[in-house]
């Protein structure tokens, strides 16, 4: 009828439009966190992963292999900290990209249709919620995202591009092999249980994991091929003297899980109610399903009205409930469609993705998993997709979407990890590293300009040795253009913190310490001077140089000058 037609007309235009404002919105905020990675320096994380960047095979041990992986980004960038950020969020964005235009032709929407609109808008911005706590700079978090993104995007090509897939899976595996041990197996168990749901026969599944195998070991021989296998060898040693087989940061993962049960409970529920629901549509049992549909929708109002609340936390769990447990109970409710089976399966396999990225982590569930909810996000869209095709359903998602990705990234940007202000007052420029300058506040300025004034007045020269004995500032050295030998941080407050102390002082020898400049805190958790006297280190024959109050903290940080003055650079 004309009547009926028209308000179909009209409705697709309303959803088109309000797609296509979506759109820019997602692209607007993407792209002004992109802009404003040139901002904030942090003395601790950041600074120890542009040292690790800089010259990973000149360390005596090494805690992961990331550092080989970010190093070829690093020198892409021209050894710029703000072009390596940005390059790094870039590829973040084009990873969401692919993975939207996969969705695209696997559920055959045409690109002007609103749904494929939200989609592609959703899976540009998703990966940034990575930015929740501002440390932009590429680390083996960022590295677990990248492989992340990749394994999902093979788990979404399974079925129609099974040979792409296994290479793309490969290649997932492969970059997940210079971040964590449990990553890897858990990418790895993930993929396996995709490969069982996707394919019906055995045979089809042992062709997919051999191909997937067969691609694995080329660009395991490629890496072989290409790193400095000795040099990674004698820093593995050289980390098995200093900490033996433990983390330098001793975990329990049971009362990590525990903890994660009790904070993230929605989480888990919402994932057993999936699962049943699964398992009532493949022995068709339609009552179970029929109730499980009935929680899942109040599930989901629940907790759209917990987003009502007016506090925002993001290593709470809660925006991680919101996204991944409202997209178990969506793909829940999808269980009674005529959706593939399969492909939820896949979908909730995706799922996973998040919590799988967390495992090896030292730190609490919550906190770590605030990084990489953006997977939860695509799963919710996707099974709204399912559930609520060519209707204002996703277009709600895609809101909710939106704003989380705009409240998680404004909190960090409000509150940057390790910062003395927020991100909108760093806005001095200010020489920092070998190439190019960052955007700092004013205590920062004047900290990292006063050091390098100081020490350039006494003849330091680029690359001269330089050593962080606080474990607080190790960025100091970054920011003079110095060079720490043997490792680039030693972690202050940590129980091995002492030990590593003394191995230290060991393995960077006396000679290399009186040509060293040393830096010395007196914060909360520094190694204080007291400490290192204890262990042999005499300071009563260096001059000192600089008495300054750290930036973030106002704690005293200490240069000395070293002991054997050198010529003319």
């Amino acid at each position: 009828m004309p009547a009926a037609r028209n308000l179909d007309v009209s409705i697709y235009r309303s959803r088109l439009i309000v797609a296509l404002v979506l759109f820019a919105l997602s692209a607007v905020l993407a792209t002004s966190l992109i802009v404003k990675m040139d901002r904030g320096f942090d003395f601790t994380d950041e600074a120890f992963y542009l040292m690790l960047a800089q010259r990973p095979t000149e360390y005596e041990f090494v805690l992961g292999l990331f550092s080989y992986a970010i190093r070829p980004l690093y020198l892409l960038a021209g050894e710029s900290v703000s072009a390596f950020n940005r390059l790094g969020a870039v590829i973040l964005a084009g990873l969401g990209a692919s993975l939207g235009w996969a969705v695209l032709e696997r559920l055959r929407l045409s690109w002007r249709d609103p749904d494929a609109i939200l989609i592609v808008g959703m899976a540009l911005l998703a990966p940034f919620f990575y930015y929740t706590y501002w440390l932009p700079t590429p680390s083996y978090n960022w590295l677990v995202l990248v492989a992340g993104w990749i394994l999902a995007l093979g788990l979404i090509l399974l079925q129609s591009r099974p040979t792409v897939s296994a290479f793309i899976v490969a290649l997932a595996i492969a970059i997940a092999l210079f971040t964590r041990p449990l990553n890897v197996a858990a990418y790895c168990a993930i993929y396996i249980a995709g490969v069982l749901c996707a394919f019906a026969d055995y045979r089809s599944r042992l062709a997919q994991l051999g191909r997937t195998m067969l691609f694995g070991f080329g660009l395991v021989a490629a890496l072989a091929a290409s790193l400095p296998l000795r040099t990674i060898a004698r820093q593995i040693n050289g980390y098995l003297t200093v900490f033996g087989g433990s983390h330098p940061n001793p975990f329990s993962m049971r009362d990590q899980l525990l903890d994660f049960f009790t904070e993230g409970w929605i989480w888990w529920v919402s994932g057993v109610l999936l699962l049943v629901c699964m398992l009532a549509r493949l022995y068709e049992r339609p009552a179970i399903g029929k109730y499980g549909a009935l929680v899942a929708f109040s599930a989901i109002v629940l907790l759209g009205l917990s987003l009502l609340q007016r506090r925002f936390d993001p290593s709470n769990c809660h925006v991680f409930s919101v996204l991944g447990g409202g997209g178990f109970a969506m793909l829940s409710i999808a269980c009674r469609r005529d959706a593939s089976l399969k492909w939820i399966a896949l979908l909730a396999l995706i799922g996973l993705i998040p919590w799988a990225a967390t495992l090896g982590s030292a730190g609490r569930v919550c906190f770590q998993v605030a990084l990489f909810p953006g997977l939860s996000l695509m799963v919710l869209v996707m099974a709204t997709v399912l559930v609520l095709p060519r209707s204002f359903g996703p277009t709600i998602v895609a809101f909710l979407g939106i704003y989380l990705a705009y409240r998680a990234t404004a909190a960090g940007l409000a509150s940057p990890y390790r910062l003395a202000t927020s991100v909108d007052r760093q806005t001095i420029s200010t020489e920092i590293g070998p190439q190019g300058a960052l955007k700092l506040d004013e205590r920062t300025r004047e900290f990292v300009q006063t050091l390098q004034r100081d020490v350039a007045s006494r003849g330091f020269c680029r690359d001269d040795l330089a050593i962080d004995l606080s474990g607080e500032v190790p960025g100091a050295v970054f920011a003079i253009g110095g060079r720490m030998p043997v490792f680039p941080w030693i972690f202050a407050g940590y129980p091995s913190s002492h030990r590593l102390a003394g191995e230290y002082l060991k393995m960077v020898g006396p000679e290399r310490l009186r040509r060293a400049w040393l830096i010395m805190g007196t914060s909360v958790h520094s190694l204080k001077t007291e400490e290192w006297k204890g262990l042999g280190l005499d300071l009563a024959s260096r001059s000192l140089v600089d008495n300054l109050a750290h930036p973030v903290d106002g704690s005293a940080v200490k240069l000395y000058a070293p002991i054997v003055e050198r010529g003319p650079c």
